[in-house]
């Protein structure tokens, strides 16, 4: 009882405080605030030089709503800074003004606007270049803005085609490279993989942070056959903690790869060895299991194939292609590259491609190929009893879907994600799109 009487006192305070800051800021903001067009200049009566009014943006993954924010006049703006999307964002204006949001979260701050307005832009590597920047400019309410420099429409066309005419474009680092193993005298197939910080360029010229194993991102592709003794030997040169979670495979839960529930964290400088018997086919991956929101969507991830050559149901093809799909700060990847870095598939008309989709991001991505449809073959490692066709494939995190296209119609086809922000801009095409392109026999 008296533990409860504590808590009704503490939380019936915090009530009451939090109801005298409501009334306050409704005090200070008046009607009207709360809106990204703000109706009136004015400074409020009982706070002479305050605030003028409240500048409402809200941040999604990879934008701002508005992107053109409009206020009545020059002067001090409260600014509440909501971030829709699903990882960290920042609104940093022009003067240096930052204000900065979790995933999910809302922030708040004040700006000067001056009478030429003010540009903003999202700090994070690699945010501002698929599309997070806009702009607060003075005029009436309800008013558009226009662009200082607008394009014309020949320039859009020409930006655009430079962009597209770029793919496929060279970048240092290839991701995904399937690594052999090593073979132990016991017959255990070894793969070591190293886990640290390097320099990646996920587009042509812009190089971001990256975390991953053996300098790549993704990881190495590890594959094996069911049945296998498999040795993961991981070695930790990253500034924190790590482990690997084979995520999606049959495994001893001393080797499951989470901190305290099945092992300890793997400190800086420290290696782990994880070995056990390859027990369910298909497509899998592995990861880290530390920090994941961060961690995961840097670098750290990988796929994992397991082959059973005796299932006469497992489908045949020509090309076996494994495509992991990433969001976050090294922005929207396939393979750890943007478009147009991003590695087209290329094959011959009438072969049969199996694309391994493996969803490493924080985000769905709907999977969408021109042309030709896609026939959905398994989920998550387990072959399905009743194939069906898709024009778009949905993959959310997590999750592997395995589908086989027939080359059928000879030409260069757009592959992409089909949530649109994630892969065109006013700039031209970026980072979740690649193509297949079906040559002549």
């Amino acid at each position: 009882m008296r533990r409860l009487l504590a808590y009704f006192v503490a939380f019936t305070g915090m009530g009451a405080l939090f109801a005298g800051t409501l009334l306050l800021a409704a005090l200070v903001l008046g009607p009207g605030s709360g809106t990204g067009q703000l109706p009136s200049s004015t400074p409020s009566p009982s706070q002479p030089g305050g605030p003028l009014g409240t500048l409402v943006i809200h941040a999604f993954d990879f934008g701002f709503d508005p992107s053109a924010a409009v206020v009545a006049g020059p002067g001090v703006y409260n600014v509440t800074f909501v971030n829709d999307g699903g990882v960290p964002h920042d609104l940093t204006f022009a003067d240096g003004t930052q204000v900065a949001a979790d995933a999910h979260a809302t922030a708040t701050g004040t700006v000067t606007i001056p009478a030429g307005g003010l540009t903003f832009i999202c700090t994070v590597p690699g945010h501002v270049d698929v599309g997070m920047r806009g702009s607060v400019s003075i005029g009436a309410a309800g008013t558009t803005p226009q662009p200082s420099q607008a394009m014309t429409a020949e320039q859009m066309r020409d930006e655009d085609a430079a962009v597209t005419a770029a793919f496929p474009a060279p970048t240092a680092g290839k991701g995904n490279v399937i690594l052999e193993p090593t073979i132990g005298p016991d017959g255990v197939k070894v793969w070591e993989l190293t886990a640290s910080v390097f320099e990646w360029e996920v587009e042509p010229g812009r190089f971001v942070e990256a975390w991953g194993y053996n300098g790549m991102v993704p990881g190495p592709q590890l594959r094996a056959e069911l049945g296998d003794r498999v040795r993961i030997i991981l070695h930790n040169e990253l500034p924190a903690p790590t482990t690997i979670h084979s995520h999606g495979l049959l495994v001893p839960n001393d080797m499951d790869g989470v901190p305290v529930i099945s092992q300890p964290a793997v400190m800086p400088g420290e290696s782990f060895t994880y070995e056990y018997t390859l027990r369910n086919a298909g497509s899998h991956m592995y990861h880290s299991h530390f920090m994941a929101e961060k961690q995961v969507p840097l670098g750290l991830l990988g796929a994992f194939v397991v082959i059973d050559p005796n299932d006469a149901d497992d489908p045949a093809s020509d090309i076996d292609y494994t495509m992991i799909l990433n969001d976050g700060p090294l922005g929207f990847t396939l393979n750890g590259k943007g478009f147009p870095a991003t590695e087209p598939i290329v094959a011959v008309q009438g072969q049969v491609v199996r694309v391994r989709y493996m969803n490493e991001g924080l985000q769905i991505h709907p999977m969408h190929l021109h042309g030709m449809p896609q026939l959905v073959i398994a989920k998550d490692g387990y072959l399905l009893p009743d194939p069906h066709y898709e024009d778009t494939v949905l993959v959310a995190p997590g999750e592997r879907i395995d589908v086989l296209i027939e080359a059928s119609e000879l030409g260069i086809w757009a592959f992409h994600c089909h949530i649109l922000t994630h892969v065109e801009s006013e700039h031209g095409m970026f980072g979740m799109v690649t193509a297949l392109i079906v040559q002549e026999p």
